[in-house]
């Protein structure tokens, strides 16, 4: 299935390193703080802990949300700004 991730989260380096944790999943970057891609939900939920783990008690809002293939093939885009190319994440 298909799962959508968003992040906000103010500290830079906390941020680095979740994006590494997603494209670790194999997720791939939508927007800066959005990655999509084919999860189990039992995948989703190993993330969702690992996550929680790294995040620990700094401020940060990360949402999962899985999406059917019928509704994500419905999906619209109105416009894009630009393609967001797969960086590397550089954690020092």
């Amino acid at each position: 299935m298909n799962n959508i991730v968003t992040y906000d989260v103010p500290d830079d380096r906390l941020r680095g390193k979740i994006a590494a944790r997603l494209f670790g999943y194999g997720l791939r970057r939508l927007q800066k703080s959005v990655f999509i891609g084919e999860m189990s939900r039992n995948k989703a939920e190993m993330l969702a802990l690992e996550l929680e783990d790294m995040v620990g008690g700094e401020p940060a809002d990360i949402r999962i949300f899985p999406v059917c293939e019928r509704c994500f093939e419905a999906h619209m885009v109105v416009c894009e700004l630009y393609n967001v190319a797969e960086e590397e994440v550089v954690i020092t």
